[in-house]
């Protein structure tokens, strides 16, 4: 005979749950770098300095550090199964795609003159 039961007991999905927090800290991430490429490219421009040599130099490389972060946008995309394809279930894809978005900002991060320090790689989950 079984023991009366006294509530539903419910299993919760760890791994799951470790896996959207890192895409969430990605996304922040992501979001972050945005935002202060776009300050940059603003403050150029309004500050009129986008027009002299050296602007002209720190724009494209603002300009090419957004292009970088479109990519990681589109990998996160992908990661997080919002695209056109589910999201990628074996681990190794997984951590195939999390490599390539911190090697993108990681390069976005050189063009930015952002220091490396600020970017902290997530373990694995």
């Amino acid at each position: 005979m079984k023991p009366p039961s006294t509530g539903t007991h419910s299993v919760v999905d760890l791994h799951g749950a470790r896996r959207a927090r890192r895409l969430d800290l990605y996304r922040n991430r992501l979001n972050q770098r945005q935002q202060d490429t776009r300050a940059n490219l603003v403050t150029l421009y309004e500050g009129g300095t986008l027009f002299t040599p050296d602007g002209t130099q720190q724009g494209r490389s603002l300009l090419k550090a957004l292009q970088l972060l479109q990519r990681a946008g589109t990998r996160l995309e992908e990661l997080s199964g919002d695209g056109l394809l589910p999201a990628p279930s074996v681990s190794e894809r997984i951590d195939a795609l999390y490599d390539e978005v911190d090697g993108l900002f990681t390069k976005c991060d050189r063009l930015t003159g952002r220091g490396t320090a600020s970017v902290a790689r997530l373990p694995r989950g």
